[in-house]
């Protein structure tokens, strides 16, 4: 198994995380009223859900468009739909329903061992909606009531081959020997760049509520180091990477937030006269700090980090290229290019490997660009590497001089990224630049 660089805290901001504020409305996380931690919310992947439709330009409700992220439709026999998904009453809901007209997918669910050949997707439809950002550490809280049927209500997050589970409630399973379920706590976290998505750690325990019963506040303290679970502001499990292990603590990229409902047939699966049943969400709350993020100082990392996990520029490049606090658009650092005597050889700087982690779909790359009022370059070029794509030279010829610039780029990825993706930058000869500097400043790739 590939294995990234240990990450440690302050190192380099997530790509597409967005922009820090304080938190809303002076809301701080349950458990630290205060503020001690100095927590910020993180506005593009939090919601009270006080709208009359779910915002968009943070949510993406699993199958719009026919578009299922991480190819997962659901678990059979039941599938997502975006018919399932609706706020109503200041609360987002996502429903479980008796459904056998719904067009469902020909596919045969493999994934269930107890199941040697396959489930269908019949009579059953779920709902998903997961962040259009991903966040990489923090304070994730969450206020809810589990669906009181035998299907699951769930908080959690995925990408870059990770799966970190908050919780995966069962609210009323069908097998009743299995009673426990309906108040307990189950965590994981799973390894999916091995077959089947390995579990490399787990734990289950007992609250003191059955979570279909009523609304309670259950929350996530992710850092570097470990985890810390919480039910309605008690500290209730933690577990640190130690315990793990290197090799099983696969949660150092951003991970993207969902909140879903599913089949889960080893538990049992609901008759029509059980449904059709909510599973609803208060809130959504993600908060970070100075030690979970970089953020206020730009979108991806030019403030290196203190053991040089930073963006890579090979020796022979640096006459053209470096990181500098000489000029910024925010925060201390940017990337500079210097012309010099003229440019002979492409050069390139980038990115650690597995600083993105982009499901398939449309995205949108922005970044900020200062120039010079001699510098004649007119193209920039920018490259993910895993799977290989090429986005279209970015030209900057028409760009004012001396300002800041932001230029934008819409591409689309049809596979997820490996888990050595990265971005590199590059400039060619081909593509002007004989003399003057630029300067490039907060990157971002947003999911549309």
């Amino acid at each position: 198994m590939i294995r990234l660089p240990r990450t440690p805290r302050m190192a380099w901001a997530p790509l597409a995380l967005a922009m820090l504020a304080p938190p809303a409305h002076g809301v701080s996380p349950l458990t630290d009223p205060d503020n001690q931690g100095g927590w910020r919310l993180v506005e593009s992947v939090s919601d009270e859900f006080d709208t009359p439709r779910l915002d968009t330009d943070k949510w993406f409700v699993q199958g719009t468009g026919g578009e299922y992220r991480s190819n997962f439709i659901g678990r059979a026999p039941s599938q997502f739909s975006t018919d399932n998904v609706r706020i109503e009453d200041g609360k987002l809901k996502l429903q479980a329903k008796w459904d056998p007209s719904f067009n469902f997918s020909p596919k045969i669910d493999r994934t269930d061992k107890k199941a040697p050949n396959g489930r269908k997707y019949e009579n059953l439809t779920t709902a998903a909606v997961i962040s259009k950002q991903p966040v990489r550490y923090g304070y994730f809280e969450i206020r809810c009531k589990a669906a009181d049927a035998s299907v699951t209500s769930s908080f959690w997050m995925t990408g870059n081959s990770a799966e970190l589970d908050v919780f995966e409630f069962s609210g009323r399973p069908a097998q009743r020997h299995k009673v426990h379920l309906e108040s307990e706590l189950w965590s994981s976290i799973h390894d999916w760049s091995k077959p089947g998505g390995p579990t490399t750690w787990t734990d289950r325990l007992q609250i003191d509520w059955k979570v279909a019963d009523g609304f309670h506040t259950y929350a996530l303290e992710w850092d570097p180091e470990f985890l810390r679970f919480y039910a309605d502001g008690e500290l209730v499990r933690e577990v640190t990477r130690e315990q793990v292990g290197e090799e099983g603590w696969v949660i150092d990229s951003p991970l993207w937030v969902w909140v879903d409902s599913e089949t889960f047939p080893w538990h049992g699966v609901p008759s029509r006269e059980d449904l059709p049943v909510d599973y609803e969400i208060d809130y959504i709350r993600i908060w970070q700090n100075g030690a979970a993020s970089s953020g206020e100082e730009g979108l991806l990392g030019f403030e290196r980090a203190a053991d040089g996990d930073d963006w890579w520029i090979p020796q022979e490049f640096r006459t053209h290229l470096a990181i500098t606090d000489q000029r910024s658009a925010s925060g201390e650092r940017a990337l500079r290019f210097m012309a010099g005597s003229g440019l002979a050889d492409k050069v390139t700087a980038f990115t650690p490997y597995g600083t993105t982690a982009i499901d398939p779909g449309q995205h949108t790359l922005s970044m900020r660009v200062w120039r010079s009022a001699d510098s004649d370059k007119g193209r920039l070029r920018v490259t993910l590497e895993e799977p290989w794509l090429e986005l279209e030279p970015f030209d900057l010829s028409g760009l004012p001089a001396e300002t800041w610039t932001t230029v934008t780029q819409t591409f689309r990825r049809r596979e997820a990224s490996g888990p050595r993706d990265r971005l590199r930058v590059s400039v060619l000869p081909t593509d002007g630049g004989a003399r003057g500097t630029l300067f490039i400043d907060d990157l971002r790739i947003r999911a549309n």
